[in-house]
């Protein structure tokens, strides 16, 4: 079986969404609690002004929130960006190809490098709805193999192929 080695930015995503722990998003939020903190009080202010329980300075309100929007765009804009430059480094090191052999995994990499990894060293894999990661037994590396192109029929040998040479790893 062959298959691309390189990704598209909706696989990095869907990468992502796998490798993030279930801690993610309430460490993002206790990380940057200042921010929170800031978000939460002028969304109270504005409410307790609409409500009249309050009478802010509207103009003020106003302009908080016009910063606050403006930093969110620039914010999205640059993980965007940081994203797109991500992945561009991320293709560069991927190979051009990824071969399944009843040995193990054979990477045929650019400029003509190939590498090939034993059966024995992963320690299992796991399928996202555009991506299989196949996780190495040792650090935190893996063999990402994009399927988003294939359909559910043409995917079920390549999981059966997988799951009579490594075990999945359990999902929760």
């Amino acid at each position: 079986m062959q298959f691309t080695g390189k990704l598209t930015e909706a696989d990095l995503r869907d990468i992502g969404k796998m490798t993030r722990t279930k801690m993610y998003w309430v460490r993002l939020v206790a990380g940057n609690w200042y921010g929170t903190a800031l978000l939460l009080i002028v969304v109270w202010g504005t409410i307790a002004g609409l409500l009249g329980q309050i009478n802010p300075n509207w103009r003020a309100i106003g302009m908080i929130w016009a910063v606050l929007v403006a930093l969110f765009l620039w914010a999205t804009y640059r993980t965007k960006r940081a994203w797109a430059r991500q992945l561009t480094q991320l293709n560069a090191t991927l190979p051009d190809q990824v071969i399944f052999t009843n040995d193990g995994v054979k990477l045929d990499g650019p400029n003509g490098a190939t590498g090939f990894l034993p059966w024995r060293n992963f320690k299992g894999w796991r399928e996202g709805q555009r991506v299989v990661l196949i996780d190495q037994c040792e650090g935190n590396r893996a063999v990402m193999l994009p399927l988003a192109q294939l359909s559910e029929i043409e995917r079920l040998p390549i999981r059966q192929f997988l799951h009579s040479h490594i075990p999945p790893v359990a999902t929760s």
